[in-house]
């Protein structure tokens, strides 16, 4: 029965077969096959995959958020004195300095009253000065009062000792009882003199007293003057609608002619409204789960819809550092500069936020990964075969993704052909640029 076995290949594999056995469409001959009979192991084919090594780059998350530019600062500009509009100096779309005057206000009883007050200024103003010299004058008087006295007293210094050698010599019978008399009456009338001196002094004293008063009080009243100067000069500042600052009018509800109300007694509409131009806000809201990484500093991409292909890098400037409760998210703003005016307050922005800056990072292609539950892997290549690598990934931006541990930088990873593997398959790895 041995010598009737035959060694057949049926589809790339031996089989045993009997004569005269139909395999599908090929009988089987009792003729032993020409030649030695093949082997029966069957060699393994290697699979040529793409492979790369990981490569190192700054990586980042992102925040992409729609937004709308807004003024850096904006007034509405109320009148602050009631009366008729006289002059209005500018319209919508003009710009203008920090003091230019917008408009001016017809207020004559203010008018008035200021030129009263100017009046009664200057009144005040010559009252001092009317009072500065008489003090100059009771001082003067007081020295002179004074001078009176030295005289005096040292008259009746003389007069006293001539008064004691009179009253010697009149005891040794030296002179006459006249004589006596005649040196008391001087001695006396000197004291007298002493007393006037004395007198006007005090008199003198009180004068200057009063003088200095009145001064005082004419400085009190020049004071209240140019008080009530600089307040008719404040209202009639009121009357000047002037700009706060540089910026563009936006708004303008007033013509010539009209009656308007002091904002500061009775609801009334703006007159103007002034934007600042040279400078832009822009308000975005960041999730709660972001902002941890968003902080002043953070670089920034803004695109205006309104400018076609135009992309402004910036920062963010400042956080609201708080969450509003009905969104839960924060309010983060950026300033922009706006020195040749292509921005616009009210323009609609798109705004990339980079977060989470990791510089140095060790990269892979996304396209390289695969996951089997929660796992995630990589297939590499060691002597030829294949390796399953579980991998721990950090940032993944959808083009290449952070590998934190399980690949060097001198790993081999499966790129392409990477589902027709199993872990120990036989490869014939073909090496692409890193960046693919």
């Amino acid at each position: 029965m041995r010598k009737h076995i035959r060694w057949m290949s049926f589809g790339g594999a031996l089989v045993v077969a009997f004569p005269g056995l139909w395999l599908g469409k090929y009988q089987v001959s009792a003729n032993p096959p020409a030649g030695p009979a093949p082997s029966p192991t069957i060699a393994e084919t290697p699979r040529s995959v793409h492979v790369v090594t990981p490569r190192r780059e700054n990586m980042a998350r992102y925040l992409s958020v729609p937004a709308t530019m807004e003024a850096y600062e904006q007034a509405d500009l109320y009148a602050k004195a009631s009366g008729y509009v006289s002059e209005v100096r500018v319209d919508i779309g003009e710009r203008v300095k920090a003091g230019d005057v917008l408009a001016v206000i017809d207020v004559p009883e203010v008018e008035k009253e200021l030129a009263e007050a100017q009046a009664l200024h200057a009144a005040a103003v010559a009252g001092v000065a009317t009072a500065e010299s008489k003090v100059v004058q009771a001082t003067k008087m007081l020295d002179i009062s004074r001078s009176m006295l030295v005289r005096a007293q040292a008259e009746i210094t003389l007069k006293r000792a001539t008064l004691e050698r009179r009253r010697e010599l009149f005891q040794g019978n030296a002179i006459t009882q006249e004589q006596l008399d005649e040196a008391q009456n001087q001695h006396d009338i000197a004291q007298a003199d002493v007393g006037i001196a004395e007198a006007k002094i005090a008199a003198a004293q009180a004068d200057v007293g009063s003088a200095e008063a009145s001064r005082a009080a004419a400085v009190a009243n020049v004071t209240v003057a140019e008080a009530r100067v600089e307040k008719m000069q404040t209202l009639m500042q009121y009357a000047r609608i002037v700009a706060p600052f540089d910026g563009i009018v936006t708004q303008r509800l007033v013509d010539r002619g009209t009656l308007v109300q002091s904002a500061a007694t009775s609801r009334t509409s703006p007159l103007f409204t002034v934007r600042r131009a040279d400078l832009l806000r822009i308000s975005i809201e960041v999730p709660e789960t972001d902002i941890e990484f968003v902080r002043p500093g953070c670089p920034v991409k803004v695109r205006p819809y309104g400018l076609s292909g135009v992309e402004i890098d910036a920062s963010i400037a400042r956080v609201a550092a708080s969450l509003k409760v009905d969104t839960r998210t924060m309010r983060a703003e950026i300033d922009l500069p706006n020195r040749d005016g292509r921005l616009m307050s009210g323009m609609y922005a798109h705004v990339v936020v980079e977060m989470d800056q990791r510089a140095d990072a060790l990269t892979v292609p996304a396209s390289s990964l695969l996951t089997g539950g929660r796992e995630a892997f990589v297939y590499t290549v060691a002597d030829n075969r294949a390796v399953r690598m579980p991998v721990r990934i950090g940032l993944d931006d959808g083009i290449r993704v952070q590998i934190t541990d399980g690949l060097t930088d001198g790993s081999l990873v499966v790129l392409t052909g990477k589902g027709l593997i199993a872990d120990g398959s036989l490869l014939r790895p073909v090496h692409v640029d890193s960046g693919t």
